[in-house]
């Protein structure tokens, strides 16, 4: 399993600082930047392939729900915030996870399982997807049955 690759945007610096320790803590994170403003972000998020975001919801200028907004099929969010009444929200812009500050180890292990679990089973669908396109037969209906063909069995087709 690769690492998933993460970055940090809060306007708190002991909550940045705290979110950073518990990152380099969890052994399948992998913190490559971290931000005090989502327009300090956007530019990491242009440059590097990012998977998920830990992202506050409060800061001057852009909201992290609106920040989220702008991440369409980009990287996945886990909100980290002292206000709980967003949640309901944070949830409709498809978070992973909602994190009330004061967030402890525990909890934040548990929102990154969460995200672990998440990219595990996408890749795995992907995978399966991958899989299933080298396939080597195909099914034929023939007198009401559907009867299976290797391709290599096929020596031409006739419509």
């Amino acid at each position: 399993m690769r690492k998933i690759r993460c970055l940090i945007v809060d306007d708190e610096p002991l909550a940045l600082d705290l979110i950073e320790d518990y990152v380099l803590k969890t052994p399948f994170l992998e913190l490559i930047n971290k931000f005090n403003s989502p327009f300090q972000a956007i530019e990491a998020l242009q440059n590097e392939k990012i998977d998920l975001i830990f992202l506050d919801i409060q800061m001057p200028g852009l909201s992290g729900i609106d920040f989220s907004k702008l991440l369409h099929n980009g990287p996945k969010v886990i909100f980290t915030t002292a206000y709980s009444q967003y949640a309901l929200e944070g949830f409709k812009v498809d978070a992973l996870d909602y994190l009330v500050k004061p967030i402890n180890y525990q909890e934040f292990l548990k929102a990154s399982n969460k995200a672990l679990t998440w990219f595990s089973l996408t890749e795995q669908n992907i995978d399966q997807k991958a899989e299933s396109h080298s396939n080597t037969s195909i099914f034929v209906k023939s007198e009401y049955k559907l009867l299976k063909v290797e391709f290599d069995n096929i020596l031409y087709i006739e419509g």
